[in-house]
């Protein structure tokens, strides 16, 4: 291996995922995507040098640590609206000491970010002093581009100049990008006609080794104390409107099956006063639910469902598949580049109860599968190879 030097970004503050109950700003950085796949990496290639850098709008100074051999940097912003809407100017200052490192020690600079449609990104491709050892690789993690923001919230044509100014940069700055990470169909062809000069390629987040491990269903049902010869259908996301939680509690009415939902939400409460007052018996509301546990969730049911009205490439598909668990999800983001109708699952179309009840009583039906093999190029070790792989290739593949 050529040598390298990898920067991991995050685009946005890590307390701004504080009430999730994740754990406190570090724990919350370590385990954000680009903390993972920096993790990832150096497991697999411990010669590589990765550090993970991120803004945060509650430090007013620099800090510094390491774990697993990767120093993290979290630098001070300076301005914070909302996700997406944060800049921090001390990042670049330092990323652009870091290039006339590398170039003075012959280094190849890595430059991977995490979220390129937000305005730290913008600011980071216009004040980068970009030389020849440099690539900057970016992930989409399931946000817009300016006007398709608008087109989905009406709203924001109280902010169309703003709008009008950001979708200025995109189309200007992209073409400084060499790699970009997709999660759907759409956003590729949107990138092919902004940076029809990059590399652009569909890719994911990466899964654990231990969600292929096959438990028995009926030991897994044994160990959370539900019945053997049930029906159940489960939910793991947050408890939200957007996550078509109330579709799918509609859905449920009439199905001979269980409902578990797994996880919380601003919307939680208000979800579980509907299903009384509608009176649906056949759902649960479990809360949060982690790690070996909730494999014990995914090995005792039937089928997953995930009714969003928006998501990226949702991960939790990833790990029911892995599972050998059918799928019921509905048409955003990147869901068809993942689930193929008849392989792994059903895909419906968004905002439907009916859909929603109609795949329930059709997938309750089928026989059981082989399809954990569809999983296969979501686990890391893959993931990893290929990021390397466009980490040491300057070319664009044919």
């Amino acid at each position: 291996m050529n040598k390298l030097k990898v920067i991991s970004i995050s685009s946005v503050s890590a307390s701004l995922f504080l009430n999730s109950g994740r754990g406190d700003i570090k724990k919350i950085t370590q385990e954000n995507w680009h903390g993972i796949v920096a993790k990832e990496m150096k497991n697999k290639y411990p010669s590589l040098e990765i550090e993970c850098w991120s803004p945060e709008k509650k430090y007013k100074n620099e800090e510094i640590f390491e774990d697993s051999e990767i120093k993290f940097r979290i630098f001070p912003s300076n301005f914070v609206v909302r996700p997406g809407m944060e800049l921090c100017f001390p990042m670049i200052k330092a990323l652009n000491k870091e290039i006339k490192e590398a170039e003075r020690k012959n280094i190849k600079l890595i430059i991977h970010i995490h979220e390129y449609h937000s305005w730290q990104m913008y600011l980071i491709l216009l004040l980068l002093k970009k030389t020849k050892n440099t690539k900057v690789i970016v992930q989409h993690h399931g946000g817009r581009h300016p006007f398709g923001n608008l087109l989905k919230y009406k709203r924001l044509l109280l902010f169309l100049p703003v709008i009008m100014l950001m979708q200025f940069f995109e189309n200007l700055l992209f073409k400084k990008i060499n790699v970009f990470y997709a999660l759907g169909d759409k956003e590729i062809e949107y990138l092919k006609r902004k940076a029809p000069e990059s590399k652009i390629r569909f890719q994911t987040m990466g899964i654990d080794e231990k969600y292929f491990k096959i438990i028995n269903k009926n030991y897994a049902r044994k160990t959370l104390g539900l019945e053997l010869n049930k029906k159940y259908l489960l939910y793991i996301g947050r408890i939200k409107t957007t996550k078509g939680i109330k579709e799918l509690l509609d859905g449920m009415k009439g199905i001979d099956a269980e409902l578990l939902l797994i996880g919380d939400g601003p919307d939680r409460n208000k979800f579980e006063h509907y299903s009384t007052k509608e009176d649906i018996k056949n759902i649960k509301f479990l809360g949060s639910i982690y790690d070996d546990k909730k494999l014990d969730y995914l090995s005792a049911c039937d089928c997953l469902i995930l009714p969003s009205h928006t998501e990226g490439a949702p991960v939790v598909l990833m790990e029911a598949v892995a599972k050998n668990l059918p799928v019921i999800a509905t048409d955003v983001g990147g869901v068809k580049n993942m689930i193929e109708n008849g392989r792994e699952g059903i895909v419906i179309k968004p905002k439907s109860k009916e859909d929603i009840k109609n795949s329930i009583n059709e997938i309750l039906g089928w026989k059981k599968k082989n399809i954990q093999k569809y999983a296969e190029k979501y686990k890391w070790k893959q993931i990893v190879k290929e990021t390397l792989r466009d980490y040491e290739n300057d070319k664009k593949d044919p």
